[in-house]
């Protein structure tokens, strides 16, 4: 994840740890998701710059990265990566620390709200799109970047590329796995599995 939205790099090209990868945009919003397969782990889904949702592969939450906030799942529940506040009386130079600080249920529970809201939202647009923009062509290049074709003359509202897999098999596995996920996964018991 890149220090500042605005210089994010472009996850379907450089998203190396994501070997099959995917991003859906839609033409008039220009809004983008982009969802993609650890090698040997579970999904990840990018909505736009903040908003970041990865599972491991027993679909469970390992990290979110929502609102400038980053979490990790330790023990079965979210932690939030924080700085320690400095002490005042305290004037010599210190190595940064980290620690992780649990958040309250409350906040796991707006976390995964956004979460749902998420999820919704890219099964509608992933549905849309495949009812009037489904993508066709092969690859046999796994870092050869696909996009579709309209499967009409009309303008397509929605493009989708896919980078290490075939563009309809991307949209089938995303769309097979949005349905399958619920609203409240549950938590991963550390956050590096």
């Amino acid at each position: 994840m890149a220090r500042e939205t605005h210089d994010r790099e472009d996850l379907l090209v450089e998203g190396v740890n994501l070997p099959e990868r995917a991003r859906l945009r839609h033409s008039a919003s220009g809004r983008e998701w982009v969802i993609g397969w650890r090698k040997g782990g579970g999904p990840a889904i990018y909505d736009g710059p903040d908003r970041v949702y990865q599972f491991n592969r027993d679909n469970q939450l390992r990290r979110v990265y929502l609102e400038g906030s980053k979490l990790a799942a330790q023990g079965g529940k979210l932690c939030e990566l924080k700085r320690p506040e400095p002490s005042p009386t305290d004037d010599r130079i210190q190595k940064v620390q980290l620690i992780w600080q649990p958040i309250d249920s409350a906040s796991q529970q707006n976390i995964l709200q956004q979460w749902a809201e998420t999820r919704q939202q890219l099964l509608d647009a992933l549905q849309s799109a495949r009812a009037r923009d489904l993508p066709t062509g092969v690859t046999t290049d796994p870092g050869a970047i696909v996009t579709n074709s309209p499967q009409n003359s009309q303008t397509s509202e929605y493009s989708w590329e896919s980078v290490g897999i075939a563009p309809e098999k991307m949209l089938d596995r995303t769309h097979g796995w949005l349905v399958s996920i619920t609203d409240n996964p549950e938590m991963a018991a550390q956050s590096n599995v």
